[in-house]
């Protein structure tokens, strides 16, 4: 009950601070006192009639005595607080973002029915979107840092940055992101950091990558979500090199150990980020339930989401680097050169389907001629002066869903040819399947072992007396957690069974009980090895071409 009377006093204070704030009566409510009544009367009613259950004489002593009381001291602080902002206009929401951010912290079974804790998230995602329609991002942030909600601003906001026809949010959220990674490698002694880089621009250029490492982290996952695995060539080669790409350009990072450490950073660090809508269950029980054809269909629509939102990342980074005039290190511009370069070749053959029904191909077009016009200049402000604005319109959207729709139409109508049964027979497949569940169990035998190898190496830090970050104390318990639900599923392998038996407890583990997998078994840490080793087989081949042309033109 006290914890109850606090947030409501806490609640009517931030009202009337408002209401002081905007010099409004009560005939012309502020938006803040129109989000924030409704909340504060829900609780407001639930501690009366609490109160009037218990003794009918505490009700008027409530109302008349204690909540004035309470309430008269939140609102000296809080007028005194809300000056400082007052030059911003929009102070009294900083103040009632603070007010909901802090009741969101609080535990929800000593506040009220979970009804009241919902409806709070539901006014702070208010308050910010009218925040935002008032003042910059920019801003924004600013006053979220001194008002100490920055954490939920970021998970807020974190979710909006793709599509964003704004270029100067665009730009907050690239600088936002290399300031915190920029800060997060020094912070958590990340050796390239150290030993590889001299000035601000090698600095800035290691925070873009990580930045471009994490794009391709999460389109991978978002592929993975959505039951997307076979991918051409083509695609497959472009999201590794985005996501690992930076293994080639500084290969102090091709260690497992160093570039897991690089990837944890910047997750831990921006993992706020999203560039792709959360993948729902319903998504998948419906695609498993869909035709092939259907299946097809949906594939095309996700691939094309995915291309749009790696070429606005690249060429929203190249307007940035432009209008900041930020001098690029020339091992960034490579990458950068490189991606376009993959992202360009994924797009012709992801248009190669539409060619017959003529649809646009403006997207392909400018992707291929800028990593050419690139090539040609040597320079990252040329490259910069062919940015996003310049490029005219972009893919037509709508000709693409109706094309698409037309494929789901005819698969619905059951006009498709039926799918002809594999002729593989039960063992290959089976020893495919072992095959494929030794090699991830190997995989994530070795992560499991850097992980111990890591965690060992933090407590004998500790131990010398030096002050762990956040992330290593997540580390060290995730690590534990880890070890522990291992113990299982070491006893259910030593069952005397065939292989494809422990391969089959495994999947039926991994599906129905996600929670005793060890983290170095889960797709996503195995899906970051796999692309490593692609990377540098990528990279062997590439070399190996330029040793065979360089020959020919010897002899």
């Amino acid at each position: 009950m006290v914890v109850q009377v606090a947030v409501f006093a806490l609640l009517k204070a931030a009202i009337e601070v408002d209401l002081f704030l905007c010099h409004k009566c009560s005939n012309n409510l502020s938006p803040v006192h129109e989000i924030l009544s409704v909340k504060a009367n829900l609780l407001g009613e639930h501690i009366e009639r609490e109160l009037n259950t218990r003794n009918p004489r505490l009700l008027h002593w409530f109302r008349t005595v204690e909540l004035p009381r309470i309430a008269g001291l939140f609102i000296p602080l809080f007028q005194k607080w809300s000056m400082e902002y007052a030059g911003s206009g929009v102070a009294g929401i900083i103040l009632a973002i603070s007010c909901c951010a802090a009741i969101r912290k609080l535990d929800p079974g000593r506040i009220c029915r979970p009804l009241f804790c919902i409806s709070i998230e539901d006014a702070l995602v208010k308050l910010m979107n009218l925040s935002h329609s008032l003042v910059s991002l920019d801003k924004l942030h600013h006053l979220a840092s001194e008002a100490g909600f920055e954490e939920d601003f970021l998970l807020h906001f974190g979710r909006k940055v793709l599509p964003c026809k704004n270029t100067e949010d665009i730009e907050f959220w690239i600088g936002l992101v290399q300031k915190k990674l920029s800060a997060a490698f020094y912070r958590e002694s990340v050796s390239t950091h150290r030993h590889m880089f001299h000035n601000k621009v090698q600095e800035s250029s290691l925070a873009t990558f990580g930045l471009f490492a994490y794009l391709g982290r999460e389109t991978r996952l978002y592929l993975s979500g959505m039951g997307i695995k076979d991918l051409d060539k083509q695609t497959k080669d472009f999201l590794s090199y985005l996501e690992c790409g930076s293994l080639v350009i500084y290969p102090e990072l091709s260690t497992l150990s160093e570039y897991q450490l690089f990837m944890e950073v910047v997750t831990d660090e921006i993992g706020w980020l999203h560039f792709y809508p959360a993948v729902g269950f319903e998504w998948c029980q419906d695609r498993r339930r869909s035709r092939q054809r259907m299946i097809q269909a949906e594939k095309e629509i996700v691939l094309y989401k995915v291309l749009t939102a790696c070429y606005d990342v690249i060429s929203e980074f190249a307007h940035y680097s432009h209008s900041r005039k930020q001098p690029m290190d020339s091992n960034l511009l490579e990458f950068l050169l490189h991606c376009q370069s993959l992202l360009a070749t994924c797009m012709e053959d992801y248009w190669a389907a539409y060619d017959e029904i003529g649809e646009p191909q403006h997207l392909v077009e400018r992707s291929v001629s800028e990593p050419k016009y690139l090539m040609a200049e040597h320079s990252s402000k040329d490259w910069i002066k062919r940015g996003k604005d310049q490029y005219g319109p972009t893919v037509n959207n709508e000709a693409i869903g109706s094309a698409v729709e037309n494929e789901i139409t005819v698969g619905k109508s059951g006009s498709a040819s039926p799918i002809k049964p594999s002729d593989e027979n039960f063992l290959q497949k089976s020893s495919r399947k072992v095959i494929s569940a030794s090699a991830n169990v190997w995989m994530g035998t070795q992560l499991l072992f850097i992980d111990i190898i890591d965690v060992v190496g933090l407590l004998k830090k500790q131990l010398r007396g030096c002050k762990m970050t956040e992330r290593e104390k997540k580390k060290i318990k995730k690590t534990l957690v880890d070890f522990a639900t291992l113990v299982p599923v070491i006893i259910l392998m030593l069952l005397p069974v065939s292989a494809v038996g422990h391969a089959a407890m495994l999947a039926a583990i991994k599906k129905y009980m996600p929670c005793l997998i060890p983290s170095p078994y889960t797709s996503e840490r195995l899906g970051l090895v796999k692309q490593i080793k692609r990377i540098k087989k990528m990279e062997l081949q590439r070399r190996s071409s330029i040793q065979d042309a360089s020959t020919r033109l010897v002899v």
